[in-house]
């Protein structure tokens, strides 16, 4: 990493504009390279710069990907079943929660495991990943096994839930990505004493939780120990075999018992059982698994005079320092209706977050620091985008505190904070704050305009680069502040050239061979058109194959307006697509975007079926990016289209087959690419929130088909609103629109971008 300065200053800037401290610095210098957040957190980060045009700009793109292969993760749910969790019907909750949460995690590369607590604990469902085939057997003999273990034993449930997590091959689930969710109210009057559950006993019996409580002990003159205390106490071992197990003569009342041990300064097993839970918690935190905790109400009906307060007081105490940011239902006794409230906060945003909201990219532009010349600058009049592929773009532009703000569905906002560079700071830079989470299977891509402001005007090419450090660092929810770690993008480079003649003078030129080259052609991923009809006999045909030329006339009809015009051609090099072809347009405007290639004869073949290998590549071309690390399908070493259909899999366009091979090869399907084409715009529609009235296809009636959803979103135009379906974000449809007549505005699209000279693009006025 090269040397570069940023004074302490910048932070007090930072902080006028009130943007999080601590975001503001040089790299830090334990800062990670880029292909570390791949090792550790399964997260591709991206620096990739687009062409330079005859302005001397270049759009530049910082990406996170975090694709569910690349992110496996592992969770241990430990369940507290005591008569807490039943119904008044006496049915346990725990189907009702075996069912949140396999609708929530199945098949997205989740391994789970269950274990339940009374005075015992027992793993009644060992942990393994999770597909759609996996079901919940829950025996009811377990439902004897709680009966004959009654009591609270948190320690015990979250001993035995860690040590079914440790039977997980540690080099399948990344650092990180191993959570326990602990469900329970925090009360507890068992522990483990080694191996075996214990509490308190009178005369032989086994004491309850409220031991104290019931006696009316929960009062001045009964104070709980601090958590502090009772787990200074335990973690030094200071607990007596007298505080563990005591006797007293069978003609002692119990309430003798119970003020004699308080008055001797003794534990009541209530407080024990907890501190002994804290500690088990310490060791589940040592071992970096993540704690997520729902804490339903302990003795919810209690008020500040009830003698139950203080016990309920100590058990939220549990709750809090097992996690902070815990899940606090109302109740969980009596109905199941909220699970799924609950199991979308700990998959969607717990579980399933790898960069959390909060977490800090750092862009230093780049500038010449060993001779050469050049420096690039911010453009600072032009948009800036937001990309998130479940969301779309976003667009701001800096106001007059160099301050862009993206505000995002659910009304969060990430901040854009550009540093010009000064006399005193003379490294230009920029931060951007992220309002969301990036969780698993999404991408995020930041795209802003740099010029290269200083340059070599010596004849022949030069390499430059477009920054001099980016990197993510990530902010860690448990301490509230930048401590997750560092890691650095990769350092892109862009060559120019200048050539003059043979008498040394003459106009100097860069290597761009054509004044309007474009940035690249760039998607709308806002209005929701229809982009495929279907053939003369009435049907769509998801499962036929779809050809090279459809396939181009399908992003061509989805680039922007802009983008088209920009773009617009009606010839190319193809010698087997002619002018009157009705694809003509469409294949030469994308081959001069360079987003479609023809084969290596030199012909297009533009009624071939299209591969699954030449579909990806397309797709992804529309993002950029490079991708370097391990095949992501075992079939696909060696292949021309490699590094594109593993960055395509990156993206999460494309998925591969169950025995873990891609099959780059075979034809594509129309439902296929249906689904792929819908994934590259952004397009999440749900089978349950379509609209009556809608176009429909007889080929396409079994609304439990895969595809079926995906083929009524590519042949329906519509507005929508976005929603949440089994913690996925999801589309319904609000409004039918008219599907758009292609081949009017093709013909409107040609008499506005033509001149006299066919495929040139109007000079602008």
């Amino acid at each position: 990493m090269r040397k570069h300065k940023l004074i302490a200053g910048l932070l007090t800037a930072a902080m006028l504009v009130g943007l999080l401290p601590g975001a503001l610095a040089a790299a830090p210098d334990d800062v990670k390279q880029k292909d570390d957040a791949k090792k550790e957190l399964g997260v591709t980060l991206l620096k990739e710069p687009g062409p330079l045009n005859t302005d001397w700009e270049t759009s530049i793109q910082l990406s996170i990907s975090a694709p569910i292969n690349e992110t496996p993760v592992a969770v241990e749910f430990v369940v507290d079943t005591t008569t807490s969790l039943f119904s008044d019907g006496n049915q346990l909750l725990l189907e009702a929660w075996a069912k949140q949460i396999y609708d929530s995690m199945k098949d997205k590369n989740v391994y789970v495991g269950l274990t339940i607590f009374g005075s015992e604990a027992k793993t009644i469902s060992p942990l393994a990943l999770l597909t759609s085939s996996s079901e919940f057997d829950y025996k009811y003999e377990d439902m004897a096994w709680l009966s004959s273990h009654v009591g609270t034993n948190i320690q015990a449930g979250i001993e035995a839930g860690l040590a079914d997590l440790n039977t997980l091959d540690p080099g399948i689930v990344k650092e990180g990505n191993r959570h326990m969710v602990l469900i329970t109210d925090g009360g507890a009057y068992w522990w483990m004493d080694g191996d075996t559950a214990v509490n308190n006993t009178a005369n032989g019996v086994h004491m309850g939780n409220s031991d104290a409580a019931e006696l009316d002990l929960a009062d001045a003159d009964f104070q709980l120990a601090s958590l502090d205390e009772l787990l200074k106490a335990v973690n030094n071992e200071t607990l007596t075999a007298g505080q563990q197990n005591y006797t007293s003569s069978a003609s002692e009342p119990l309430s003798d018992i119970l003020n004699n041990q308080i008055k001797g300064n003794e534990y009541t097993n209530f407080e024990k059982g907890i501190a002994f839970a804290a500690k088990a918690v310490d060791e589940v935190k040592a071992e970096g698994v993540n704690v997520i905790t729902v804490g339903y109400p302990y003795y919810d009906d209690y008020d500040e005079n009830n003698s139950l307060s203080a016990l309920t007081t100590l058990a939220n105490e549990l709750i809090d320092y097992s996690d902070s940011n815990a899940v606090r239902p109302e109740s969980l006794k009596s109905t199941a209706d909220n699970l799924d409230d609950i199991m979308a906060e700990i998959y969607g945003n717990k579980v399933n977050v790898v960069v959390p909201k909060g977490s800090v990219i750092t862009d230093e532009l780049g500038e010449s620091t060993t001779g050469e010349i050049y420096n690039f600058d911010l453009v600072k009049d032009a948009d800036l985008k937001l990309y998130f592929h479940d969301e779309g773009a976003l667009v701001a532009r800096l106001d007059e505190n160099n301050q862009a703000v993206f505000t995002h569905k659910d009304g969060s906002q990430s901040v854009f904070q550009y540093y010009p560079a000064t006399d005193t700071n003379p490294t230009e830079y920029f931060t951007l704050t992220l309002g969301r989470d990036v969780v698993r299977s999404n991408h995020m891509a930041l795209t802003y305009t740099a010029v290269l402001k200083d340059r070599d005007t010596s004849e022949g090419t030069h390499i430059v680069e477009p920054n001099i450090d980016a990197w993510l660092t990530l902010y860690n929810p448990s301490d509230d502040g930048l401590t997750g770690g560092s890691y650095l993008f990769n350092d892109p480079k862009l060559s120019y050239s200048y050539h003059y003649g043979p008498d040394g003078g003459g106009d100097g030129g860069t290597d761009i061979e054509d004044p309007e080259t474009p940035l690249g052609p760039s998607l709308n991923m806002d209005d929701h058109y229809a982009y495929i009809i279907g053939r003369d006999d009435g049907k769509v045909h998801p499962e036929a194959n779809i050809s090279r030329a459809e396939v181009a006339t399908i992003f061509f009809r989805m680039l922007t307006d802009d983008s088209r015009s920009q773009l617009w051609r009606t010839t190319n090099s193809y010698p087997d697509v002619e002018a009157s072809d009705w694809y003509n347009n469409a294949i030469s405007t994308l081959t001069y975007a360079g987003t479609l290639t023809g084969m290596p004869d030199g012909t297009f073949k533009p009624d071939n079926d299209i591969t699954r290998a030449e579909f990806a590549t397309i797709a992804v071309r529309f993002f950029g990016g490079n991708y370097e690390g391990e095949d992501l399908f075992t079939d696909i070493a060696g292949h021309w289209a490699n590094k594109y259909i593993n960055l395509a899999a990156t993206l999460g366009l494309v998925n591969g087959k169950p025995d873990g091979t891609f099959d780059p090869d075979a034809p594509i399907t129309r439902a296929e690419a249906m689904a792929i084409v819908n994934r590259t715009l952004g397009r999440y529609p749900s089978a349950d929130h379509l609209m009556d009235g809608m176009i429909t296809w007889p080929d396409n009636q079994n609304t439990s088909a895969w595809y079926y959803a995906d083929v009524q979103e590519a042949t329906n135009s519509h507005d929508l609103e976005s929603i949440t379906v089994n913690n996925e974000l999801m589309e319904s449809w609000t409004e039918l629109l008219p599907v758009r007549d292609w081949a009017a505005l093709e013909r409107e699209w040609s008499s506005n971008n033509s001149s006299e000279n066919p495929g040139d693009v109007l000079p602008e006025a």
